[in-house]
């Protein structure tokens, strides 16, 4: 009969083998995958929501005064037009802000992979920085909470110039409708207006109010994620 010679902490130290090690590379490249086509999705919707933009412009002024300087009333009801023009705009800031969030959470589970498998090829022992290596050292990039002063401004002028234009577009399709309604002297018309205005404003509140849980809950999984990993690190150690 043999006696094991492993200590207690010995044996209860996590071992490497083969099959975890696959297993984690297929879990980073499934959720690199899931990242990417989110990120990539947003990116489209973004592009999308800018040339819906683009093209909506010229359209008010149409809807405003008519073809050629044509009166507004040739379009029948072209205040309601205007008032719904901006939906689709506002359709595509609200689920941009969930896909975006998504891919940002997504990253999480790629940086607690990567340093796993980081800590199994040996290379901090090697003297190479994990921030560095994979998706850490885009973060220091893209990442509004460890990027540099100049990547936060950029992030915030990129995202705020859109919302301005967005919240301007439709102030402004908002103003256009309610000059048709003076004009045409609809009943009811009015009423309608500062409805659709009210529903403006709920769905700014939504949009920000979705950024602003959804980046506390990202921040709050980083923090539990660094924590875990500096754990892990020390055990290594």
């Amino acid at each position: 009969m043999t006696h094991s010679t492993d200590s207690p902490a010995a044996a209860t130290r996590p071992r490497h083998s083969n099959l975890s090690v696959a297993a984690l590379a297929a879990l980073y490249q499934g959720e690199k995958t899931d990242a990417s086509y989110v990120f990539n999705t947003a990116m489209v919707m973004m592009g999308i929501a800018v040339a819906y933009l683009v093209g909506a412009i010229p359209f008010v002024d149409k809807l405003s005064y008519g073809p050629i300087g044509a009166p507004s009333a040739t379009v029948p009801h072209a205040w309601a037009y205007l008032l719904l023009l901006p939906i689709p705009l506002w359709l595509v800031v609200a689920f941009h802000s969930l896909i975006t969030l998504n891919a940002m959470s997504h990253g999480i589970s790629v940086t607690l992979i990567e340093t796993e498998l980081f800590g199994i090829t040996g290379m901090e022992a090697r003297g190479v920085p994990r921030d560095m290596i994979g998706s850490a050292a885009g973060d220091k990039i893209m990442d509004i909470t460890r990027s540099a002063l100049v990547h936060r401004v950029v992030t915030f002028v990129v995202y705020g110039g859109v919302g301005v234009f967005v919240i301007g577009f439709t102030g402004y399709t908002w103003s256009s409708a309610q000059q048709v309604i003076a004009r045409e002297t609809a009943r009811g018309s009015g009423n309608l207006a500062v409805v659709a205005l009210a529903i403006y404003a709920i769905l700014l509140l939504l949009v920000l109010a979705s950024w602003w849980v959804g980046l506390r809950m990202i921040n709050h999984g980083r923090r539990a994620a660094d924590e875990r990993n500096a754990l892990s690190g020390n055990e290594d150690r």
